[in-house]
């Protein structure tokens, strides 16, 4: 028996599931909420950007400007966080394959995120924002990819 993995997720909250086989249907593992990623860039910074010390040419400094905005970090954290439960399932041997639904930009930051053994599982992805469908709903989507 094949045990299937399934990470339904978008920036904000994401439900992992397993599949036991073709027709078995999706057990829900766990459910995270993630609400930090939903937040405005605002609401994620307490304090105005710093200043540099050097001036420019009219005497005014500059304020500093982020690397990464505060709200893409939110998000792989997340990512992250996603990626190291994937991880300790795989050291487990909980699960034989991985299928990971989120959309375009959260899917990128999850691969990002994974490790090369756990990166090696991934039977499938889907560039789909599924994580308000029904378990129901969900089955049917992914039938063809759970039972090809």
């Amino acid at each position: 028996m094949t045990s299937t993995w399934i990470l339904v997720s978008n920036a904000a909250e994401a439900r992992l599931f397993l599949n036991a086989g073709c027709g078995k249907g999706l057990q829900l593992i766990h459910h995270w909420v993630h609400p930090d990623s939903r937040k405005h860039e605002g609401d994620l910074v307490t304090d105005s950007a710093g200043r540099t010390q050097q001036s420019d040419a009219q005497g005014e400094r500059s304020a500093i400007q982020w690397k990464t905005s505060p709200k893409e970090a939110e998000m792989q954290r997340f990512a992250a966080e996603l990626a190291e439960r994937l991880e300790a399932g795989r050291v487990a041997g909980t699960f034989q394959r991985l299928i990971l639904v989120a959309p375009p930009h959260f899917l990128g930051l999850l691969r990002e995120s994974l490790d090369a053994p756990t990166s090696a599982m991934v039977h499938a992805s889907l560039d789909k924002d599924y994580s308000q469908e029904t378990v129901p709903e969900l089955a049917n989507q992914l039938a063809k990819v759970l039972c090809p």
